[in-house]
């Protein structure tokens, strides 16, 4: 099933974007676009859809969610720039997951990338409506609810979800170490070419 994400181009219609992150979720239906829209742009929910694969459940309590919805498409038509852009978009969200295996980071690393941002410059708090509608735990001493809804002031990412993914990178250089990101991480290639 995540060999399907693999094989994925940015010429891969949404609709059939929606068909494999079914597959992969364990469904037997394709996710409805809303659900691929936020999965896109936002690496929290990703992180829990990877967590709920195979609880229908669960799944459908995040299909369902009102920040969710709110991501209905505005229907662009295939052949539109920001129609191309977006498929560009969804097709290289979907081959870093399935590289990753849908899966999150381990517990020392969740630790490392949670102190760093902590001590961080850019850790702002949110602005937009839908970094707001992010829910997260209350802030606790416990690695991983220490930084509440916190956003990347360079990525707009909230930062107590996106640290979790494997696939996810600190958008920042760090002060001292060349090369490293401040999540104390090798600068990922693509960031470089930029």
């Amino acid at each position: 099933m995540i060999q399907s994400l693999l094989q994925m181009h940015d010429t891969t219609p949404l609709p059939e974007m929606c068909i494999r992150l079914g597959e992969v979720l364990g469904m037997d239906k394709p996710v409805p676009m809303p659900v691929l829209l936020r999965a896109i742009e936002d690496p929290g929910f990703a992180a829990d859809l990877i967590t709920s694969r195979g609880q229908p459940g669960f799944l459908t309590a995040l299909f369902d969610d009102r920040r969710t919805r709110a991501y209905a498409p505005s229907e662009p038509s295939a052949g539109t720039q920001s129609a191309v852009a977006l498929a560009g978009k969804a097709a290289a969200a979907m081959l870093r997951w399935g590289k990753a295996g849908f899966s999150t980071v381990d517990a020392q690393t969740l630790e490392r990338r949670e102190s760093a941002c902590l001590g961080c410059p850019n850790l702002r708090d949110p602005e937009s409506g839908v970094q707001k509608m992010v829910l997260v735990g209350a802030v606790t001493d416990q690695v991983g609810r220490r930084l509440g809804g916190k956003v990347c002031g360079l990525c707009g990412c909230v930062v107590h979800k996106k640290i979790r993914l494997p696939t996810e990178a600190c958008p920042d250089t760090h002060p001292v170490k060349s090369g490293l990101t401040r999540w104390d991480e090798p600068i990922p290639a693509e960031a470089l070419q930029s």
